[in-house]
């Protein structure tokens, strides 16, 4: 199937949906966000230091 055809994007429009609302549900899932953010934030901050 042509990658850039409109049932093909459709497609990928309808999964990404679906993947969204399954991770907005999953409460470990959202958790686990919450503790790489802070650690993502910190890495991000030395890193910009060692610039």
């Amino acid at each position: 199937m042509d990658k850039k055809s409109t049932l093909y994007q459709l497609m990928g429009m309808r999964m990404n949906g679906i993947m969204n609302r399954i991770t907005e549900q999953d409460e470990d899932y959202q958790a686990l966000l919450q503790e790489v953010d802070k650690y993502s934030g910190s890495l991000e901050a030395l890193h910009a230091l060692h610039k």
